[in-house]
């Protein structure tokens, strides 16, 4: 016993899955985010999901930082970063970065709610005139302004888990990209998903597929990058992932698994690119919405797995794992709850869901 403890010490995982919960859903919002300027131009390809985009980056940019703000452990954690200026750290700089990006998202995305609604009460329809809400060109300029301040979501949460020396697994550039590529995965799924769900016969469902498709070929090309890279440079990732998957049988079964959902993603968005819209199309966007979740928490819980000193495996307490299925309900049934409340006050208003 005396000698597994020192190989393998217990150690209890910093990164809990609220984490993996907070970055699959700021992914989302900051996506959606660098896609609505465009889609915000008439006649842009993007145009026909111009208010889903909207919708996808206001609530995902409310419940990310829910998740958060559980992640920290102590409600009031965060008043930490502003008290004590530490330009070197990522997680500093993300700080100023995100309260900023869910400001501005709101407004961009309340801004395009509002005119939506007729509502019948005086009252509310006076609401709903203000000029405070901005239109137009102010409009166009602030969801402008929101893309770059989601490129600085992006860019800090990336760098957050990177920057982590002791993490060999971390210790690579291709880390940052591959969680833009997987979130923008994850949003194009989750647009499929509302097209089959609420279908419009104005709009082409085609374009989200080659999207889909372009963005898996962009996925494959960095990790056959990663590895080439790897294998040239010797990076500390690529050498790290070489030995762990040489010695320890359960991430050889993770490769399998990861692989596998890969092809299979591969394979159903080639052979349902020229179909009409169908049922069908449930699986590959439910599929790319569980491999981008899937990929952080491999990369944010797994990865805790790997101790970053001696030998052996750690392994995620049975009580952790217990609450993730809690985390995970929870963040994505508020995200629901959200999502139901506006489409229930688009419905009550008589809207048809752009």
């Amino acid at each position: 016993m005396p000698v597994i403890e020192l190989l393998t010490t217990h150690a209890d995982a910093p990164w809990l899955p609220w984490a993996v919960q907070y970055f699959f859903l700021i992914g989302l919002a900051a996506t959606a985010a660098l896609l609505l300027p465009f889609a915000l131009r008439e006649g842009s390809a993007l145009a026909p999901w111009r208010w889903r985009l909207a919708f996808i980056m206001g609530i995902s940019a409310v419940t990310g930082p829910v998740a958060l703000l559980a992640d920290l452990h102590q409600p009031f954690r965060f008043w930490h970063f502003y008290t004590q200026l530490t330009p070197s750290s990522w997680m500093w700089i993300g700080a100023l970065i995100l309260p900023v990006f869910v400001t501005l998202a709101l407004v961009v995305s309340l801004s395009m709610l509002v005119r939506l609604l007729k509502p019948k009460h005086p009252w509310l329809r006076w609401w709903c005139e203000l000029s405070l809400w901005p239109q137009g060109k102010i409009l166009q300029l602030l969801a402008w302004l929101t893309a770059c301040s989601a490129v600085g979501i992006l860019l800090y949460t990336g760098m957050e888990v990177m920057v982590v020396r002791s993490r060999a697994l971390w210790d690579t550039y291709w880390l940052p990209v591959n969680f833009l590529l997987t979130a923008l995965l994850a949003l194009f799924g989750l647009l499929l998903l509302l097209d089959i769900l609420f279908p419009r016969a104005s709009t082409q469902i085609l374009p989200l597929r080659r999207a889909m498709l372009l963005t898996l070929g962009a996925l494959t090309a960095t990790i056959v990058l990663w590895m080439v890279s790897g294998m040239v440079l010797n990076s500390p990732s690529w050498l790290e992932a070489v030995r762990i998957f040489s010695h320890f049988e359960f991430w050889r079964d993770l490769l399998l698994v990861s692989l596998t959902a890969g092809a299979l993603l591969w394979l159903l968005c080639l052979a349902r690119r020229n179909r009409p819209r169908s049922h069908l199309d449930f699986i590959p966007a439910l599929l790319a919405l569980l491999c981008s979740w899937g990929f952080r928490w491999v990369v944010l819980m797994n990865v805790q797995t790997v101790p970053k000193y001696g030998a052996g495996l750690y392994h995620l307490s049975p009580d952790l794992l217990g609450s993730a299925g809690i985390i995970v309900a929870g963040t994505i049934g508020l995200w629901l709850a959200m999502a139901a409340a506006v489409w229930a006050l688009l419905d009550n208003m008589g809207v048809r869901h752009g």
